[in-house]
């Protein structure tokens, strides 16, 4: 699926096609397999939990819609927030967005950020993954969060490149979601499979530049992170969903561009 003439369009199609309650126009917008996730609190009411999902195909994706539960709330609209490209190539983009929620009478009830993974496709472009802060609120200072997230991020990448696997993998959290090239995500469900799985870096020479790591967006539970490793040499540009799980910060997904 996916076959919208840029990532911006792929991004509007998306909330135009929910407002209108088009299931099929909406489950169209992604790419596949398609999947979310989210920094919520544990204890949060966010939609579409697990936390994680990943959506095979169309079929799967459209046997859980959401609008009878968000009518119920009120909910009549969604509006978008400008899309930004933060980091792109060719066939893959991050776009940072998010949304408000409206009542019918125009009273905003809920906001969010989030990353979408836009990926180009044989047919042209869409939605391969949604990186959700699930705690953003309005005019809240989050300086706090993204200092922190910022930490959790730049200390992974320092085990990472003393190829201190074991550490790296227990440092993330899981499961951990991977959004490789176009069409590819994959799912990995301990630290002891990530660790088997990074031993293909072998003697790699891996640096990750001071200070490269920035904060797309943030809330209270979560956040999305850009960041650039070099590899051999060449620079690698990716982004980092982080999350809190009982105090502590973790890296959830890494999409790479």
């Amino acid at each position: 699926m996916g076959h919208y003439g840029s990532p911006e369009s792929a991004y509007q199609a998306f909330f135009d096609s929910f407002n209108a309650r088009d299931l099929d126009g909406w489950a169209g917008v992604n790419s596949y397999p398609h999947a979310r996730v989210s920094a919520a609190a544990a204890d949060s009411r966010v939609h579409w939990r697990p936390p994680t999902r990943i959506f095979a195909d169309v079929e799967e994706y459209v046997s859980a819609p959401i609008w009878s539960e968000l009518e119920a709330t009120g909910w009549a609209r969604t509006q978008a927030v400008q899309p930004q490209i933060v980091q792109s190539s060719p066939i893959k983009a991050h776009v940072a967005g998010g949304w408000t929620r409206y009542d019918a009478d125009e009273t905003a009830n809920a906001s969010n950020r989030i990353v979408y993974v836009m990926t180009k496709m044989p047919d042209g472009w869409g939605i391969q993954a949604q990186l959700k802060t699930d705690s953003f609120v309005d005019g809240q200072d989050f300086s706090t969060e993204e200092a922190t997230a910022l930490e959790a991020v730049e200390s992974a990448l320092t085990l990472l490149v003393a190829h201190d696997v074991d550490a790296y993998a227990e440092a993330l959290s899981y499961p951990f979601t991977l959004i490789g090239p176009p069409g590819v995500v994959i799912s990995i469900d301990s630290a002891t499979e990530m660790a088997a799985a990074m031993r293909s870096v072998g003697d790699d020479q891996l640096d990750a530049p001071a200070g490269s790591a920035r904060i797309v967006n943030c809330g209270a539970s979560g956040a999305n992170v850009t960041f650039r490793v070099e590899r051999d040499g060449a620079p690698q540009e990716a982004l980092a969903l982080v999350g809190v799980e009982s105090g502590i910060w973790r890296i959830k997904a890494i999409s790479g561009i």
